[in-house]
């Protein structure tokens, strides 16, 4: 007997712990960045929060446009004005400016969020037999959203990109 209230002892100790792990990761998770998010025309990325607002300013993002991108057409926006977009859901990356072959669009796997930094995998839907990982920075309180892939394969190497984004208050453009 004294061997099974060691074995209940060490189950319920054990289990004290794991349920204190598991409500730490809980706690330290944040809700994961999907949404809609309007490109930032500039490789090097916004120098401030500034720069998005005044980008979201000229170029006024909407679902309706983002739409009608996702479905082959071209909004009716002024020429010049950079209206283009990422989609991203709990199960895809879906850039509104892919060329085709390209490795930024495809199933993706989110990972949890933590201190604004959300880990991925992409599976491009040109190149299923490829994994890329990558990071997506999205404080929630930035305006700027910085999605970074690893690994790119390019000229017999692999290379990383990363691509910035702006928040734009609209209904339903982030969940």
């Amino acid at each position: 007997m004294p061997n099974a209230l060691f074995v209940f002892a060490v189950i319920a100790v054990t289990s004290g712990v794991l349920s204190t792990a598991q409500a730490q990761i809980s706690r330290s998770t944040e809700r994961p960045p999907v949404g809609t998010y309007l490109w930032f025309p500039n490789a090097a990325g916004p120098k401030s929060e500034n720069e998005c607002r005044d980008l979201v300013e000229r170029v006024k993002p909407s679902r309706k446009r983002v739409e009608q991108w996702l479905w082959g057409r071209m909004p009716n926006s002024d020429p010049g004005t950079d209206d283009f977009y990422l989609v991203l859901t709990e199960t895809r990356m879906d850039p509104t400016f892919s060329a085709e072959g390209d490795y930024d669009a495809g199933e993706v796997a989110l990972g949890p969020t933590m201190n604004g930094e959300t880990p991925f995998t992409l599976v491009p839907d040109d190149h299923p037999d490829t994994t890329i990982e990558g990071t997506i920075v999205a404080n929630p309180k930035s305006q700027i959203v910085a999605v970074t892939l690893r690994g790119i394969p390019l000229d017999d190497g692999r290379t990383d990109r990363t691509v910035y984004y702006c928040r734009f208050d609209e209904p339903m453009t982030e969940t």
